[in-house]
């Protein structure tokens, strides 16, 4: 769980991103399906990452004819890995597995010179020269996508395959059956000696293509590479990503970040526009507060989920975006799984934060709070995510905390607040409800403003709670009595 559990990975849009991905090659899904953050201390492959996303979509702007006939030569790759591994291990290699070799090895060739009338200064996606592997199994020289045991490695073969065909067309034209039962017994013979010395050839062919066996595998890695680079690029651009920097301290800088999955279900759903993110971060606790139906979740997950792909060495979903290299990433949030395993929602919490703590102990890393506590009773509630944050914010790690709770916040953290329905005339969203009542809650979303802003000093919670639960026409004497609260608490 250093860099989130595969339900949470699901749950901030991960696994999204990653099924959004247009994969065509066997070698370039599992190479998806390889992908993990790069550690600290491979700062410059993650940059590498990053610099060869740029190259391919600036070059993709004026080739993308070139690319096409590259997706259409993905398109014929089979996974030839089982047959390399036969050969390797001293096999010999039947007809079928010459043949995937051949056409691999000219699907190579094909993709290799396309790379190559692109320009890419990408070493890591240059493919090796498989020529002489084509030139071996097509003695022929036409290039066509088929192999059979050619004559052409073998006079004996082609003697004793002319021997047949003469025995052939004399049973063709025998009519006496004595005579063509004694030619077909003759037959049998050099169809023994043509199946003999068509596995001296095979055996002869496997041995020549062991030598080249280390070039088919680097070529599999690095078609598999590519294929993977270039849909970076595809979903890049689909959703508007960027190149991020590698921040050199503990600073989170997000400009606009977005959360794909978020974003195409709103536009599913015809139920607007996702607000984009805009936040900085720092060493120890940041404390962003609002009402539920204030959107402070997929704040939480957009952040961790760009986070999570930066690391992971993908384009952000942002228009800015400085970001640092974490030994870990964790979101506190309802834990599913631990709850299935007979744990509470507090008690999954709980696991969670020893865990974390132990974390932020031994490294430097970024931790998501989703309103921790939150199935406590509101007192115990508050005074543990007091306490709580108060105790990560003397570390170096980045913990991000989202509350409801009031008076969680202290004069040495970063406070944010979710706009919500602060600036909105009340008593014109009143109306508009009154009109539409079974549209109510739309009609409430539609004028939350998701935006985040920094807050001085010790801001209250918004009561975007009462002002929701008037609003869905709560009854006006339970929203009196809880004015008249407010109002004792302010008073205090």
């Amino acid at each position: 769980m250093r860099f989130l559990a595969e339900e949470q990975r699901k749950e901030v849009g991960f696994q999204y991103v990653l099924d959004s991905l247009n994969i065509i090659t066997p070698f370039g899904m599992d190479e998806k399906k390889n992908i993990k953050p790069y550690n600290k201390e491979h700062k410059k492959l993650l940059q590498r990452e990053f610099d060869i996303i740029e190259e391919i979509i600036h070059s993709r702007s004026n080739n993308e004819r070139i690319y096409n006939e590259i997706f259409r030569q993905f398109m014929k790759i089979k996974d030839i890995r089982n047959t390399v591994k036969r050969c390797k291990g001293g096999e010999c290699l039947d007809e079928v597995e010459l043949f995937e070799i051949k056409i691999f090895s000219m699907i190579c060739e094909e993709i290799r010179c396309l790379v190559c009338d692109l320009e890419l200064n990408i070493e890591e996606l240059a493919l090796k020269n498989t020529e002489d592997v084509v030139e071996l199994l097509d003695p022929q020289g036409k290039r066509m996508a088929t192999f059979y045991v050619y004559e052409e490695y073998s006079a004996k073969l082609k003697e004793v395959r002319n021997k047949k065909r003469s025995i052939e067309e004399k049973i063709y034209k025998e009519k006496d059956l004595h005579n063509t039962q004694i030619l077909k017994e003759e037959r049998l013979e050099f169809v023994v000696q043509e199946e003999e010395e068509e596995w001296d050839v095979r055996k002869n062919l496997s041995e020549k293509i062991r030598a080249f066996c280390v070039i088919i595998e680097e070529n599999i890695d690095k078609i598999g590479k590519l294929d993977l680079a270039i849909s970076k690029t595809d979903i890049a651009k689909q959703y508007g990503g960027v190149k991020p920097t590698i921040s050199s301290d503990m600073t989170i800088r997000l400009k606009d970040g977005i959360n794909p999955e978020v974003v195409d279900l709103i536009k599913a759903r015809n139920k607007g526009e996702f607000t984009p993110i805009s936040i900085e971060l720092y060493n120890g606790s940041t404390i962003i507060t609002g009402a539920n139906m204030g959107g402070k979740s997929i704040t939480l997950k957009t952040i961790v989920l760009n986070l999570l792909l930066f690391q992971s060495g993908f384009y952000i979903f942002a228009k800015e975006g400085e970001l640092p290299q974490f030994d870990f990433i964790y979101l506190i949030s309802d834990d599913m799984q631990s709850i299935s395993k007979g744990l509470s929602t507090f008690g999954a919490e709980i696991m969670g934060l020893k865990q974390i703590t132990e974390s932020v102990k031994r490294g430097d890393g970024f931790v998501a709070f989703d309103e921790f506590a939150r199935g406590t009773n509101p007192f115990e509630g508050r005074n543990l995510v007091k306490v709580v944050t108060e105790f990560f914010h003397k570390f170096n790690s980045i913990c991000l905390f989202a509350t409801h709770y009031d008076g969680v916040v202290n004069d040495k953290m970063d406070h944010y607040q979710v706009k919500g329905l602060k600036d909105v005339n009340f008593e014109q969203l009143k109306r508009k409800i009154q009109l539409e009542k079974s549209k109510s809650v739309e009609i409430i979303q539609k004028h939350m403003d998701y935006r985040l802003e920094r807050v001085m000093g010790k801001d209250s919670v918004p009561k975007d709670a009462l002002n929701i639960a008037m609003l869905l026409g709560i009854d006006e004497e339970i929203s009196r009595k809880i004015k008249e609260l407010y109002g004792e608490e302010e008073e205090e």
